[in-house]
């Protein structure tokens, strides 16, 4: 509840992806609200069915050979698992889908609602690999735990599988994607993953392509403060007091309106033609905008809640779907055998992203419990407070990082003497 508070304030549009709906959706009010207002959006998947399944197809093939010792009677086969996402994206309610009992078997826990525990089972057996070779990891374990079918390993195993899905779905839409608090740290890894491995890889031909130094590339890549006001608290606050979820909606919007807007014109003027120099003006205007809005915030408020960053992530269709597309090291090649003009528009282009730390949205959870109560009537025991954090802070002992949406941390800038060696629409995605 609290990071779709945060998306409200930051973005014009959220869209989810089309799929079928719980019995209960007509009579949810928020869910609603957003509706009416055009800023819930779904969004139809079967224009990308087949290009989202060529690419798990080739991964997952290879996530298969990661750990030879391992029985292949215990591991789903990625070819099925594939075509079940295929099915699933094409016909996101159930007037289609596999017809073998295991795809039937996945494409049920699919369109379900119960989450697996993504930081349990198998996956601890292979830490080391996890922070060395994420993706193949989580796409073994993926593949591990679905093949023990009459289990309920199964759920763990489809929950992952629904954060890749998740994952390239907004990669193919260009959009950032903003997961749960129960699948973020697992995709925090993997887009970290793939920055710490592209990166460094990238900015010297970035810089060729514009004409400019790997030290200008790496400054126009440092992240910008993000201060935002704590939206729970703005929204029960108004609920509490108006008891309408809609007027509720529209103030917290409309007092923020102009951080919309200045999110959704650094994103607009990151066009092909653009230079460095354009770029680092829309981010001087971004930064004042930034500035001032920290300024209107109460003092214990002022802390960055989190940064603004351009995505470095898996661009598709630049490894071919026959080999794996979502090898790193393969992609990082690839990019760089791109040629200057196709560089320039790639980096330009990358998606804005808003990226919010959450330790301090969990710390401060505790102290909304009664605030809830008097707003909804919905009262929740302190201790589940406290318990989300032990889960979460397992989480993050198992995958690395901090609470927080992935954002980039560039390396440590050259020295400017030394010798060179990275919307069209606001983005948008929940």
């Amino acid at each position: 509840m609290a990071t779709l508070l945060d998306a409200l304030l930051l973005y014009d549009e959220l869209y989810v992806l089309d799929a079928q709906l719980p019995h209960d959706a007509d009579t949810l009010p928020l869910r609603q609200v957003l509706l009416d207002r055009r800023i819930l959006r779904p969004v139809g998947t079967r224009a990308l069915s087949a290009s989202v399944a060529d690419e798990l197809t080739g991964f997952l093939r290879d996530a298969e050979t990661f750990q030879e010792s391992w029985s292949p009677r215990g591991l789903a086969s990625g070819e099925d698992v594939a075509n079940s996402v295929r099915l699933l994206l094409a016909h996101p309610d159930e007037s289609g889908g596999p017809t073998n009992p295991r795809g039937r078997g996945i494409a049920s826990v699919m369109r379900g609602e119960v989450e697996g525990d993504l930081s349990a089972g198998r996956i601890w057996s292979s830490r080391p690999e996890l922070q060395s070779d994420p993706l193949r990891t989580l796409g073994w374990t993926m593949l591990t735990n679905i093949g023990y079918f009459h289990s309920g390993a199964i759920y763990g195993g489809v929950s992952h599988l629904r954060t890749f899905v998740y994952w390239r779905v907004s990669a193919h839409l260009r959009i950032p994607f903003l997961p749960s608090l129960h699948r973020l740290p697992a995709y925090h890894l993997i887009t970290d993953h793939v920055r710490r491995t592209v990166q460094d890889r990238v900015y010297e031909v970035v810089a060729d392509s514009f004409r400019t130094t790997v030290a200008e590339v790496y400054e126009d890549e440092n992240p910008a403060p993000l201060y935002l006001p704590p939206a729970l608290a703005l929204f029960l606050n108004h609920l509490r007091a108006h008891g309408d979820i809609a007027m509720a909606v529209d103030d917290l919007r409309h007092q923020h309106r102009k951080l919309r807007r200045v999110l959704a014109e650094l994103q607009q003027s990151l066009e092909p033609g653009s230079t460095l120099g354009d770029t680092r003006a829309a981010r001087h205007r971004l930064n004042a905008a930034l500035d001032a809005l920290r300024g209107d915030l109460d003092p214990h408020d002022q802390a960055a809640a989190g940064t603004v960053d351009q995505l470095i992530d898996i661009v598709p269709g630049v490894v071919n779907a026959a080999a794996n597309p979502l090898n790193v090291g393969g992609y990082a090649e690839a990019l760089v055998a791109r040629p200057a003009e196709w560089i320039r528009s790639w980096w330009l282009r990358r998606p804005v992203r808003s990226a919010i730390r959450l330790s301090s949205r969990l710390d401060n959870l505790s102290r909304y419990h009664r605030l809830l109560g008097e707003a909804t009537g919905q009262h929740v025991d302190p201790g589940r407070f406290e318990q989300l954090r032990q889960e979460y802070g397992a989480a993050l002992t198992l995958y690395g990082g901090d609470s927080r949406l992935p954002a980039a941390t560039p390396s440590p800038s050259p020295s400017p003497t030394a010798d060179p060696p990275e919307q069209e629409a606001p983005p948008r995605f929940a």
